[in-house]
């Protein structure tokens, strides 16, 4: 019997471990490039657009692109 309780035990680690690994590989692209600089999303037609994630423009709808 406690042989059985270790292997159920066991097994909901392991479980745990592997949402948890799951979920934290499914976040969202980061903001941030790899020198530690912001990256800086804006709209090709409307310039004065900057955001710090992908969207869209608020004025015309088009996808905001990476700043240069």
């Amino acid at each position: 019997m406690k042989t059985l309780k270790l292997i159920a035990a066991s097994l909901a680690v392991v479980a745990l471990a592997t949402l948890a690994i799951a979920v934290s590989g499914c976040k969202e692209k980061s903001s941030t490039q790899s020198g530690g600089q912001t990256v800086k999303y804006t709209c090709s037609m409307h310039p004065d657009v900057v955001q710090d994630k992908p969207g869209n423009c608020p004025k015309c709808g088009m996808a905001l692109v990476e700043k240069r």
